[in-house]
């Protein structure tokens, strides 16, 4: 009994590290956009997607979920998808943006993302959809935003600032990532050819309709 209890013990505590170095990365992210380093902060939060998506992945593989997991899990994404995002957003426009309209829509941001989290750790389990868009998949649209379009204008940076941070809190339906292994396969054809062709292209192919899904599926649902 008590090696089950401390072999248990150990998976889970394998597993929050991989939530902790989110939690790091996310930290790196922030001190990396205020200093100037907006590359390797973009960089960092997209390390944070990949450590977010190990760590669920393994405490279903090896059966370590915990009370514990789920909330470390939580302040984590708060640390990293949330405010070391927010971070990015505005040291990246700082430069154009006016001020007032910046810390607005960082605040915006922080918000939503807070309550994007609050919402789902209170929300019953639904396998297959999201309730409003996941804040892994907004940090990486912000994040490789920044990567592909660097010098993008600040009113449409802002633009896409605002319209993810309502994203998040919206009611719209976005399909979790599990759910996309029963796409067909013409679909994974397609990604395949745009990323020979062109990988900024596929990333925006697959950002934008991803984006355009939740209002969709909504608009389907309501219309019956």
């Amino acid at each position: 009994m008590m090696n089950n209890l401390q072999a248990q013990k150990t998976r889970t505590w394998f597993v929050c590290s991989f939530t902790a170095l989110n939690m790091v990365l996310g930290l790196m992210a922030m001190f990396s956009a205020a200093a100037g380093l907006m590359t390797l902060a973009a960089s960092c939060l997209l390390g944070c997607i990949v450590c977010d998506s190990l760590d669920g992945l393994l405490a279903r593989k090896l059966n370590a979920n915990s009370e514990f997991g789920a909330q470390f899990d939580s302040l984590a994404d708060m640390t990293s998808f949330t405010i070391a995002s927010a971070a990015l957003g505005y040291y990246w426009l700082q430069a154009n943006a006016p001020q007032a309209i910046l810390l607005g829509s960082s605040a915006l941001w922080v918000v939503a993302g807070a309550t994007r989290l609050a919402r789902f750790n209170v929300t019953p389990y639904n396998g297959h959809y999201f309730q409003g868009m996941p804040t892994t998949a907004v940090s990486g649209v912000l994040a490789i935003a920044y990567l592909t379009l660097p010098h993008l204008h600040w009113v449409l940076g802002i633009s896409l600032f605002a319209i993810l941070a309502i994203l998040m809190v919206s009611v719209f339906p976005y399909v979790k990532l599990t759910q996309l292994r029963l796409a067909p396969k013409w679909c994974w054809l397609l990604v395949a050819l745009l990323g020979f062709i062109n990988l900024t292209l596929l990333f925006w192919t697959i950002a934008i309709a991803y984006i355009c899904s939740g209002p969709i599926l909504w608009a389907r649902r309501r219309l019956g």
